[in-house]
């Protein structure tokens, strides 16, 4: 049976003045909200419409039964859930009935979820599908025949009694965890791990136990202000977006919690408590859901038992706390709270493992970010490639997965949490009775864990200095080895935009140079000098080489062979006047030059040319001598992160050329490009200006918000003032930028620095 709906009309206006009260105080929640923003909330929209919806006169007609279903019968409607409803009659012909009720819903624009059944109809449904069992167990009368929804009661008593839901909410929850094998910083409220799904399943089990005549308790406290919590912030989301939605992503964050009235870090907080407190209680309650229950089952089924008898040290906190890293349960133990092996043998857990991460480039909160460290680097050793033969040469696993574990222990004391966090892993691996050398090693790559990935994604690693400095502060090769192993686990385990294969090369090579300054790798060739690159030239081009390296800076014959010194010399005379650009393949990113002559906003026009074509720049290498430039670009599409099609570098060609000979050249085609994607949330532009202290270069950290031709303005700010550029590193943190300059020339003082700093945000639009 079906009917004509009303939506798709244009905008629609409630013909029922009830039902114009009911859209009307949903649109009024813009201005602010009822009561504490949830059931509060919830309870008066769907008083509101119980009411509209009453007033259709169905009192007296014996025929017909309005049931609500779903969240509308819960008492818990969201602003824009859809209102799941459900006509019970005894009619022959319902088709005038049903039009009836749904019609003024559909054309006041509302998503309606409905059925029409008769009674025998709807048992016959909560007997086959599961997915309406639990929806008639929290439906409740609205209007109509009383004693017809009496008799529907009955029916789903018979059924239910019949029918246990625990097989089937176990499912849900395993494919939940499967979904979601760790909690998120961006959590869908209704479906997702944590959720108010789980919650409804609780409930589910409760009435189904109440309706048979069993003893069911109470939600606890706990469980109640979670739910509360995540009601609130649900209908949050549905206000500030206009639309029905449950993932709470970061670019909606601050505008939930000034709808609730709340500031965005204790809002966002107690959204990830009450997500941690809800897994838990489906942990608890349906046990068998969990990925450990699964490798019990199996384990328990392939064979026998080892007999072997166990240790003195068998039940030691270190040996527990082992055995659950290297089975890969880390995440399972959370769900025993206070009693947890975590929870027993690390001081400082409880102030962690639910602590959320708001920088937008964290995909889970801090406990969650260190269940999927150990888990990434379980992969990590068990690598049968390079990873693979650099765990081997730690030796033991203990040390990595403890690095692995504790290397944000330091979140939330203090700026410094690396330097916190050394300090809890001393005192934790004293608790435990990690051996000396084991915990030295581990407290340094705590201390220091964030040393390789900063020094490979902002800093120069061509310069000698550089890499002295990290072997310093290093200080030998198995803590070396566990820190960048510990590097590449946490980059993965924090999230898409941390981890890719060009950060992968960076530190690769920056583990490479330091190993041999230990004997622990192959030797690094030193840098050639003129004399030996010039050696290396065919005769018939040795002159030309001599002369283009004679006017070339000691860091341009530091970072370049002799092919590329071959290539550029090439690019240079067939530029002339101009520039010209060559691309050739590299792995694991293409390599692009730009060279010719060097004039006033030249980068920033190479930088438009690239982002208006779908080019994105990671790291760019830039050369000046007198009037010519030699720029080296690694680069990728900025859609799929491989190589650029060699048609489009045609077009970039033409444009750079245009735009250097007057023209307007890319500068139309991006704006074009930049008004074709959504904005992107507003990140308040921040700079920095320091020293290098291997090289003194002066250095430029540049955070704003991430949009197609950022690198353009910023180069065009910084030639502005007059700044040049000899190497560019940058870094895409989800929806925001790390960029990092190194210039030429800048100021020398700490005052002088921080005017340039103020300065050059200023001039960076938001």
């Amino acid at each position: 049976m079906s009917f004509e709906s009303g939506r798709g009309r244009g905008v629609p206006t409630p013909s029922e003045p009830r039902l114009a009260g009911f859209v009307g105080l949903r649109d009024s929640l813009r201005q602010g909200l009822i009561g504490d923003g949830g059931r509060e909330l919830c309870a008066a929209l769907s008083g509101a419409l119980d009411e509209a919806i009453g007033a259709q006169g169905w009192e007296g007609d014996a025929s017909v039964a309005i049931v609500a279903l779903g969240g509308y019968g819960r008492g818990e409607l969201s602003p824009h859930s859809d209102i799941d409803l459900m006509l019970l009659h005894r009619l022959e012909d319902p088709s005038d009935a049903a039009a009836r009720l749904f019609r003024p819903l559909w054309d006041a624009g509302l998503r309606v979820g409905h059925s029409v059944r008769t009674v025998a109809e709807a048992g016959s449904a909560a007997r086959e599908r599961f997915d309406t069992q639990t929806t008639l167990l929290t439906a409740r009368l609205v209007a109509g025949n009383a004693a017809m929804w009496d008799e529907l009661v009955n029916r789903v008593t018979a059924v239910t009694r019949a029918r246990p839901l625990r097989r089937h909410l176990v499912a849900e929850e395993r494919e939940r965890r499967r979904q979601w094998p760790y909690l998120v910083m961006a959590p869908d409220l209704k479906n997702g791990r944590g959720g108010l799904r789980v919650l409804q399943g609780l409930d589910w089990e409760r009435r189904r136990e109440a309706l048979i005549g069993r003893f069911t308790a109470h939600p606890s406290p706990e469980e109640e202000s979670a739910a509360e919590i995540l009601l609130r912030a649900r209908n949050a989301l549905h206000v500030v977006t206009g639309r029905p939605g449950d993932v709470l992503s970061p670019e909606l964050r601050g505008s939930v919690a000034r709808w609730l009235g709340g500031d965005e870090r204790e809002t966002i907080q107690s959204v990830i408590d009450a997500t941690h407190l809800v897994d838990g209680l489906a942990a608890r309650h349906w046990p068998e859901a969990l990925p450990s229950a699964r490798r019990q089952r199996r384990s328990r089924g392939s064979g026998p038992r080892s007999r072997a008898a166990p240790t003195r040290f068998a039940r030691s906190p270190l040996a527990e706390l082992m055995q659950l890293l290297e089975s890969g349960e880390v995440a399972a133990d959370e769900r025993h709270g206070e009693d947890g092996v975590l929870a027993r043998t690390l001081p400082g857990w409880d102030e962690v493992w639910s602590r959320a991460q708001l920088e937008p480039f964290h995909e889970h909160p801090v406990g969650a970010h260190l269940w999927r460290t150990v888990d990434e680097m379980r992969f990590l050793i068990a690598d049968d490639g390079h990873y693979g033969r650099v765990a081997s040469e730690v030796g033991s696993p203990e040390t990595l997965l403890l690095a692995a574990l504790l290397h944000d222990i330091g979140k939330g004391r203090g700026d410094d949490h690396s330097a916190a966090g050394a300090e809890i892993a001393r005192s934790a691996c004293a608790r435990l009775g990690v051996p000396l050398a084991t915990a030295a090693i581990v407290e340094q790559v705590v201390r220091h864990h964030l040393l390789l990935a900063t020094t490979a994604t902002r800093r120069d690693l061509d310069d000698p200095a550089v890499i002295d400095e990290v072997v310093e502060l290093i200080g030998d090769l198995e803590t070396l080895q566990t820190l960048y192993l510990v590097t590449v686990a946490d980059s993965k385990a924090t999230g898409p935009t941390m981890w890719n294969p060009w950060k992968a090369a960076l530190l690769r090579a920056l583990f490479t140079r330091c190993a041999a300054r230990f004997g622990g790798d192959r030797a690094i060739t030193s840098p050639s000098t003129r004399e030996e690159l010039a050696s290396q030239a065919r005769e018939v081009m040795r002159d030309e080489v001599v002369s283009h390296l004679a006017a070339m800076p000691d860091a341009y014959v530091r970072d370049n062979g002799i092919d590329d010194v071959l290539w550029h010399i090439r690019l240079l005379a067939e530029a002339g006047e101009t520039c010209a650009i060559g691309v050739r393949e590299d792995s694991p990113l293409e390599t692009a030059v730009v060279a010719g002559r060097i004039g006033p906003a030249v980068r920033a026009r190479v930088g438009e040319a690239f982002a208006a074509h779908g080019i994105d720049v990671v790291e760019a290498r830039m050369t000046t001598s007198g009037e010519r430039m030699v720029d080296t670009f690694r680069v990728r599409d900025d859609r799929t992160g491989g190589q650029v099609p060699a048609e489009r570098w045609d077009r970039v060609r033409n444009d750079l050329s245009d735009a250097l000979s007057g023209g307007a050249g890319a500068g139309e085609r991006l704006a074009a490009r930049v008004a074709s994607y959504p904005t992107a949330p507003v990140v308040e532009p921040e700079a920095r200006v320091t020293r290098d202290p291997a090289s003194g270069a002066v250095v430029i950290t540049v955070k704003c918000s991430d949009r197609i031709g950022r690198l353009a303005e910023i180069l065009g700010v910084l030639d502005e003032l007059g700044l040049v550029v000899s190497l560019a590193k940058l870094e895409s943190r989800g929806q925001q930028v790390v960029d990092t300059f190194h210039v030429e020339d800048g100021p020398s003082g700490e005052e002088e620095s921080g005017a340039l700093a103020t300065r050059i945000a200023g001039m960076i639009s938001t």
